[in-house]
């Protein structure tokens, strides 16, 4: 097998030309379902060797990554350079929800636009699908999972396997071929704003065992599992979106705690690992992770063994932006280790990183041979996964058979049912007592990663608790509450005997939670029940009455979270919150809650 593949690699490899082989080393964004000219030009023209697929948020569209430009405009622009055509919607264009078998349907297209390139090399078409609020594709009643903290949460590693092969199957059926995922990051750190419930625990070994047997899962349902982010940002305090950390740990505490999970990993046969933007002192005093070959290619390729895809977080992330250009940072991280560039922009950036590279190898920075061993991990990627004969023949029938199947529709509850911890009851206010007059707030989740449909939209949780009780009284926020909803909220209060409310984290949502109308509810003393998927103090908050820790704002967590509030399911006695939280102090900015109803949200 791995005979004949090297074989034809190296057949395919030889007919190619350096254009084909750079673009190649580049995974561009399809954002939203629609083919446009330029989701089409950047497969055919730029020669992409894959997409990462974000159908739950906006057309393609003008826009800033994170709030940034990322075109180099001191690019100097090579005799052979040429633009693709961009698109210009606005940037509030929101995307369709667009049902499995339709997406199917639309992968299948851009595959076969792929294959009918001169090279006829397929597509690798990734996704995000953590769990929690990290689901690129969310509709159509596809089922989602808890996020890793969840899944640790319940501690059953057999589970999360299946949980790997459940979402395999549902995914490959659309024609999505590799997963970034699992998140290997050890959470040491509480005050982690990026990590944190994305990591399975803050105990390596938890990790460990959790990521290997999600890989299984994945990799056995035909999903190139991607471990991330090497060599670990659990003890960051900081989001490398916004700015490059330096994590000052010593090799020896890597050894033993950062890197553990990868190195499980690795032994597991994963088929690709994501580099972080941090600068790690203790391995390269100079560059983050994705521009170090000291990292990439002294410690991750020669010490720790790895021989597969490794694959560079996204480019654009001010950790990098800020200090390297884009086309320079995309050369540098090649020549360092990486094999692919993940590229989340839709206007000229894509052509300035295609040639930014091609340049680089035509002036002898990097080697020819470096492209070629790149080239071949992605191609002997694809190869084993079948897609040579397989790309774009996706049947709509199966897809849709797939994700109504009854046994998956029925497990995904299971599990959600199970993800659920209780970690504060004062005044045994659970369960609830439907005689009593409720006041119920809920967050609304951003309209991008919701599935627009009657499974997944904004008033799930006021759905679910209507099936209980009907003495309720039903509002709701922004996912961090503007003044003129605060006031709202303490006013209805004033006319029920207690509030239930959903206090969700999500690191994209810059403008923060709902602690504040926590801390303004008790104060006026009132007694508040908590719904949050996160056990640290930004979800529980000190004030909060009760609280209960779901680990996951997708449907199905927060319809069981509703059903256990009022005792018809029952706590999981093996359940557990899987890290240590302390006093849980946290130093954070004093809470104020946003004027204007201006969503400030960050697209990742």
């Amino acid at each position: 097998m791995s005979e004949e593949r090297d074989t034809f690699v190296s057949k395919k490899l030889a007919k190619m030309s350096l254009a084909e082989k750079v673009g190649q080393l580049l995974t561009f964004t399809w954002r939203g379902a629609m083919l446009t000219p330029s989701g089409i030009e950047q497969v055919t023209r730029l020669h992409c060797g894959g997409l990462c697929l974000e159908p739950y948020a906006l057309e393609t569209c003008k826009n800033l990554y994170w709030g940034n430009s990322q075109i180099d405009q001191n690019f100097k622009k090579p005799k052979d350079y040429f633009t693709i055509t961009n698109n210009y919607f606005a940037g509030k264009t929101f995307g369709i929800s667009i049902t499995p078998e339709e997406y199917t349907n639309r992968l299948n297209m851009m595959q076969k636009i792929a294959m009918n390139r001169p090279s006829g090399i397929p597509l690798h078409m990734t996704i995000d699908f953590e769990g929690d609020f990290k689901n690129d594709y969310t509709a159509g009643g596809i089922r989602q999972f808890p996020g890793p903290m969840g899944m640790a949460a319940i501690g059953d590693v057999k589970l999360t396997q299946k949980i790997g092969a459940t979402i395999a199957k549902m995914l490959t059926a659309i024609g999505v071929t590799q997963m970034y995922s699992p998140v290997c990051d050890v959470n040491i750190n509480p005050k982690n704003p990026e990590i944190g419930v994305r990591s399975f625990s803050d105990d390596p070994m938890v990790c460990a065992e959790h990521a290997v047997a999600l890989i299984k899962g994945l990799q056995k349902g035909g999903i190139a599992a991607t471990a991330k982010h090497f060599p670990g940002r659990g003890d960051s305090a900081t989001d490398a979106h916004d700015v490059l950390e330096v994590i000052n740990a010593k090799k020896k505490r890597m050894q033993e705690v950062e890197l553990v999970p990868f190195k499980a990993a690795i032994a597991a046969g994963v088929k690709a690992i994501m580099t972080g933007h941090s600068i790690y002192p203790a391995f390269d005093d100079q560059f983050p992770t994705t521009l170090s070959e000291k990292i990439l290619t002294g410690l991750l390729r020669e010490e720790l063994g790895f021989q597969g895809v490794i694959v560079s977080d996204a480019i654009g992330m001010a950790a990098i932006l800020k200090k390297w250009p884009l086309p320079r940072a995309c050369a540098l991280a090649i020549k360092a280790g990486c094999d692919t560039i993940l590229l989340k922009a839709d206007d000229e950036s894509r052509s300035q990183c295609f040639f930014g590279i091609k340049q680089a190898v035509e002036k002898g920075e990097i080697s020819e041979d470096r492209i070629n061993e790149a080239v071949t991990r992605l191609l002997r990627m694809k190869y084993d996964q079948g897609l040579f004969q397989t790309a774009g023949k996706n049947d709509p029938k199966t897809t849709l058979a797939i994700t109504t199947d009854k046994k998956i529709i029925d497990f995904s509850r299971d599990v959600a049912e199970k993800a659920q911890v209780i970690m504060r009851n004062e005044g045994k206010l659970l369960p609830l007592n439907p005689k009593k007059k409720i006041l119920v707030i809920e967050q609304r989740i951003p309209y991008e990663f919701l599935g627009k449909d009657p499974y997944h939209h904004t008033h799930m949780f006021c759905e679910q608790m209507v099936k209980h009780s009907t003495n309720l009284v039903l509002a709701d926020t922004a996912f961090s509450a503007f003044e003129d909803e605060i006031a709202e909220c303490l006013a209805l209060a004033k006319q029920t005997d207690l509030v239930v409310m959903t206090n969700y984290y999500a690191r994209i949502v810059k403008s923060g939670n709902n602690q504040l109308l926590v801390k303004k509810l008790k104060a006026a003393g009132r007694q508040v029940v908590v719904v949050t998927n996160n056990p640290y103090i930004e979800g529980t908050t000190k004030e909060a009455d009760a609280v209960l820790c779901n680990f996951s704002g997708t449907p199905d967590s927060i319809r069981a979270s509703a059903d256990l509030l009022f005792g018809v399911i029952k706590p999981c006695p093996t359940t557990k919150v899987p890290v240590k939280l302390g006093a849980q102090k946290r130093t954070t900015k004093k809470l104020k809650a946003p004027k204007k109803s201006t969503l400030t949200l960050s697209y990742c």
